[in-house]
């Protein structure tokens, strides 16, 4: 469950955003992603896991969660928001600017009020680039 203010920014920036789904779950780390794609539909993404080359533009806080906003490779103006769990990163230190492969899956879940959020993307692994 996400505490505060965040979980109304996650759900803001979760609803604005969108990813084409991959093929694999080995897919190469700089794939191209569909902004348009995840607008549409972001519940059909349930489930589907991707690797992404991503850099870190903004790290937000939630309780002992994270959400931080990446940019992918040949889209530096679209934010894609990624729930980092308390735990996931292992000892890579996210640092905004820098670039890392995230292992993600997307996953549905409930705001701060018990609402329906679908199309989360949550971090499962993060490796240094």
């Amino acid at each position: 469950m996400l505490g505060g203010g965040g979980g109304v920014l996650l759900l803001a920036v979760v609803a604005a955003l969108v990813m084409k789904p991959s093929e694999s779950r080995e897919d190469s780390p700089d794939s191209r992603f569909s902004v348009a794609d995840y607008r549409q539909d972001a519940s059909r993404l349930t489930g589907n896991s991707y690797r992404l080359k991503a850099r870190v533009e903004n790290i937000e806080s939630i309780g002992n969660d994270r959400l931080v906003a990446v940019s992918l490779p040949g889209n530096p103006q679209e934010r894609l928001p990624l729930l980092v769990r308390s735990g996931s990163a292992g000892r890579v230190n996210l640092t905004r600017g820098d670039t890392f492969l995230f292992h993600v899956v997307c996953r549905n879940g409930k705001d701060e009020q018990g609402l329906d959020v679908k199309g989360v993307m949550v971090v499962e692994k993060v490796e240094t680039e």
